[in-house]
């Protein structure tokens, strides 16, 4: 049996027409899961002085987390088993190769969830064979596996969210629990009723949900060992302490792909997130048919988790005007550096208008605006998959942006995207990228969700814990 690696297998589906306006999208989100119709896109804010902040995509990153899982789905009857069976990337060679960024003064190394060693040799000889394709560099030696398995590629959603002490300049991951939802609520999953709870976790896709641990553990145990080592019997010295990060839960049903920050304590997500995270009731239509008021409950519980574990003080939440299932901000918008922002058009007028709407949201709060079409959103199904690519489901890393292009048939929009970054983005270099013929690009669904930057001083911190340590000479 193949794995099914559609993000979620709980599909909103439209009839007619294909592409919604947005008053329809809420119509017909209410008629398929029982919601109350989304509220209108609102900044939330929560001023509660915190020590720390969140770390946004355009910051310093030393490596990026991927994925190398089996496609052969696991029985049903053992449905917490990871994949078996080839492995796959959910990103080109090409890409992975050009993300070491080996032609820079501080290259970038990749960390690859993968629980069988043997795979190293593999995955080193076929992006050794791009590298030499592209003529650039590849290094086996930035390229690591961390021995687990996960269920599917897209470490964006299940991956860490990294913050940093503003006090004692620590790191640390700020922990959600991933959830595979899509534009459900938690409280309406088909079949869950029945479902072992070791299963559940992450709703179905457990060893998605548990990466984030593994590989936490995985950079912090040379660390560790690191700060116990001493030697001298009589006069026992030690190492200069290496900062290990840390680890919070925020206690949130959340996803990567519907997550962006700034540098400035500022995020934006779809509605989504208020569907998914439920607060205790007496009431249970509060769950099951929430209304307005009570989606304003949860929105502002998860903006003080929000503000307690990762500093943020204003909170864009904004309607999904694109009509697709999956209802994650990065399949229409980015933010590109503290001021800047980058949101789609769309050749539906309708749509349009609510893009427009979102992007003006933006500008008032002191955003600078930049547009991209985003040719022909629409809802997918069995019968018309969505195979363009989501242009702001980019990549940013360091001073390289990897942009997915739609391909033949796109290549004006392809153009004119590229055009929009390096205008946004100047002194950047601006990359396109094919998407894999095996698992292409969508419209909801490339680059951004199959990878997971880390930033330079957790890498530089792991990589230093590698080397043998020199003994502290006496002063």
């Amino acid at each position: 049996m193949s794995l099914d690696l559609t993000k979620s297998s709980h599909l909103l589906q439209l009839t007619r027409p294909k592409r919604p306006t947005p008053r329809q999208l809420a119509t017909a989100f209410k008629s398929q899961v029982g919601n109350a119709l989304p509220p209108a896109s609102k900044i939330y804010r929560d001023d509660t002085p915190q020590s720390v902040s969140a770390i946004p995509e355009y910051a310093p990153m030393g490596g990026v987390l991927i994925a190398y899982p089996g496609v052969q789905a696991p029985p049903m009857t053992q449905a917490q088993l990871t994949p078996s069976g080839p492995r796959a990337f959910g990103i080109p060679d090409e890409l992975i190769v050009r993300m070491q960024q080996n032609d820079t003064g501080n290259p970038v190394h990749i960390f690859v969830l993968c629980d069988d060693a043997a795979m190293k040799p593999v995955i080193d000889a076929s992006l050794a064979a791009e590298a030499e394709r592209l003529q650039l560099t590849y290094y086996p030696t930035h390229l690591h596996l961390v021995p687990w398995d996960t269920d599917t590629f897209w470490t964006r959603d299940f991956g860490p969210w990294w913050m940093r002490n503003n006090v004692t300049g620590a790191y640390a991951i700020a922990k959600h629990t991933y959830t595979t939802l899509g534009g459900g609520s938690v409280g309406l999953v088909d079949g869950a009723e029945g479902v072992d709870p070791h299963l559940g976790l992450g709703i179905f896709r457990p060893n998605d949900d548990y990466a984030a641990i593994a590989f936490s553990d995985f950079l912090n145990a040379p660390i560790r060992a690191w700060n116990k080592a001493s030697w001298g019997a009589l006069n026992p010295r030690a190492l200069a302490p290496l900062p290990v990060h840390d680890w919070y839960f925020t206690g949130l049903l959340d996803v990567g792909g519907n997550y962006m920050v700034t540098g400035q304590n500022k995020i934006a997500s779809s509605y989504l997130v208020a569907t998914q995270n439920e607060l205790p009731t007496r009431n249970e239509e509060d769950n099951t048919n929430p209304t307005t008021a009570v989606l304003e409950q949860r929105l502002d519980y998860i903006l003080q988790q929000l503000n307690r574990f990762m500093g943020i003080a204003s909170y864009h939440v904004l309607s999904d005007p694109t009509g697709t299932y999956i209802g994650h901000v990065d399949c229409w918008g980015k933010f590109l550096a503290d001021n800047k922002v980058l949101i789609a058009q769309s050749q539906d007028a309708a749509t349009n208008q609510a893009f427009d709407r979102i992007a003006q949201s933006f500008a008032d709060d002191g955003f600078r605006v930049y547009r991209t079409m985003v040719q022909d959103m629409y809802i997918p199904g069995p019968d018309n998959g969505a195979t363009t690519a989501a242009y702001t489901n980019s990549l940013i890393l360091n001073q390289c942006v990897y942009v997915p292009l739609a391909g033949p048939g796109h290549e004006q929009f392809d153009q004119q995207a590229l055009m929009v970054y390096r205008e946004a983005l100047p002194g950047y270099q601006v990359i396109g990228i094919a998407g894999k013929p095996a698992f292409p690009w969508l419209g909801t669904d490339a680059m951004h969700c199959r990878t997971r930057a880390v930033p330079r001083a957790v890498v530089d911190n792991w990589l230093k814990a590698q080397a043998p340590g020199a003994p502290i000479m006496p002063s």
